[in-house]
């Protein structure tokens, strides 16, 4: 019989795991064959890591979960990334935060954080965009928030080729943040995220579509 391939749009090849063995000299017998099949994979980009890891959770990681498991069932794994990736439950403490450390470590750890998101942008299905905006001091928005954001924006115009989503919250007349930023779902405050619009980036900036 003439051998065929698995189809890779449709099957995740290196997970496909057979268990066969050889009964006698003649024959051979396969017990079971599980294939993963490829669906689609959210990664989301939120501000900063709160507490969750690979033991527990936190509240924006369950909602997310909870919002994408609801409302788009064609995801199968879900990609948490961060702007920034410094644990701190407080975002308006992450300035603080960041003046802390050396220019080599946050330059170095903003690098190696890009790193992982571009990594990831080739096999992923569903992009959303949820890092919000980070209050504080105007001159520490400029210096860091914005030309972070920018970097972001820049690397996924330039990667990133399926669709991207940005959530809507229950208190927005806006679907964007001064027409510029997207809103972090926010499962703390009353006013969380009720959808999720498809956008894209031009010339570094997101743009409803």
């Amino acid at each position: 019989m003439a051998r065929r391939s698995y189809d890779p749009e449709l099957v995740r090849i290196k997970g496909i795991s057979a268990d066969n063995n050889p009964l006698n000299s003649e024959v051979e017998i396969r017990n079971s064959l599980r294939i993963p099949l490829k669906r689609g994979i959210a990664s989301c980009i939120l501000m900063n890591p709160s507490s969750a890891d690979d033991i527990d959770s936190d509240d924006t990681i369950n909602f997310v979960i909870k919002y994408i498991y609801q409302n788009i069932p064609e995801i199968d794994w879900i990609r948490f990334y961060n702007l920034y990736p410094f644990y701190e439950s407080s975002s308006p403490m992450i300035y603080p935060l960041i003046h802390n450390l050396s220019k080599s470590e946050y330059s170095s750890a903003m690098k190696e954080n890009r790193k992982e998101i571009k990594k990831t942008l080739g096999s992923t299905t569903h992009l959303f965009l949820g890092y919000g905006q980070c209050s504080g001091d105007a001159n520490d928005k400029s210096t860091y928030y914005d030309i972070e954001t920018e970097k972001l924006l820049n690397m996924i115009e330039k990667y990133y080729k399926n669709d991207i989503y940005v959530f809507e919250t229950s208190q927005s007349e806006d679907i964007l943040i001064k027409k510029k930023y997207p809103r972090h779902p926010n499962p703390n405050n009353k006013h969380v995220a009720i959808n999720h619009h498809k956008c894209q980036i031009k010339n570094g900036s997101i743009v409803l579509i």
